[in-house]
């Protein structure tokens, strides 16, 4: 398999994100057009699942935060609402966030060892992971990686592993009326990424076996639908797991 056809690795992104000529949504592997314009949509979508914008002082964290305008956005948020926020990308990725004690960065590839998250185990109100599990999926221990990110919620806490591709999602619908009338328009399927590569396929078992996964721990797990108004709700689809 040639390497365009393969997932983006940690590495990767590291090597996009020091690339200067590069806009923000291409740094974490967008095209400009899957982000720009919908950047509040997104942020509202996340909030409705997550909703830190209604409360104060907790802890949010979010891995594999990326730098683009939504990271901004949710920085601006959670300074506003007095939260303690955690950012955790590779140290590349982070230098292209705002210098300053706010928020408090993370470098490195999750899981990792690191004074900041030893502290905060077993007491985070919220976890973020937007467009990042199917990479782990590609390349990593995926089980290991929820694990480690559901130790760090305290009882109550929710984790939202949003933009997830399913691929039967997808072909259901690609294969109904509005799925075929999406095909028409090319313009919709021009600059595909590795955020719409097929080779790499997370499906309804996978989808699935997580969330019965984090039950089976005491968990609870939901699948929730994306705002139909973002670039592509019609083929991704997000986990809600809330610890017990």
């Amino acid at each position: 398999m040639s390497k365009k056809n393969k997932e983006l690795t940690f590495e990767d992104f590291q090597k996009l994100a020091r690339q200067k000529n590069l806009k923000l949504p291409e740094k974490i592997g967008f095209p400009n057009s899957y982000r720009e314009g919908y950047y509040d949509a997104i942020l509202e979508d996340i909030l409705s699942k997550l909703p830190f914008d209604k409360e104060t002082k907790k802890v949010v964290l979010d891995i594999g935060c990326g730098c683009d305008v939504l990271t901004h956005k949710i920085i601006d948020l959670c300074k506003k609402q007095k939260h303690t926020l955690l950012l955790n990308d590779s140290q590349e990725m982070l230098d292209n966030l705002p210098k300053d004690n706010y928020p408090k960065h993370i470098a490195g590839k999750f899981p990792l060892e690191h004074p900041t998250l030893k502290r905060y185990k077993g007491k985070v109100d919220y976890i973020l992971c937007y467009s990042v599990l199917f990479y782990v999926f590609a390349n990593d221990n995926i089980f290991q990686f929820l694990h480690e990110a559901v130790d760090l919620l305290k009882p109550g806490g929710r984790m939202l592993i949003g933009d997830i591709p399913n691929i039967d999602k997808r072909n259901r619908f690609l294969q109904s009326a509005e799925g075929k009338a999406f095909l028409k328009n090319q313009k919709k399927l021009k600059g595909a990424t590795a955020h719409e590569n097929l080779n790499q396929k997370m499906d309804d078992t996978v989808i699935f076996s997580l969330m019965m996964r984090f039950r089976k721990f005491g968990c609870e797990t939901y699948l929730l639908p994306q705002n139909p108004n973002l670039p592509m709700a019609n083929r991704r689809e997000d986990i809600l797991i809330v610890k017990r």
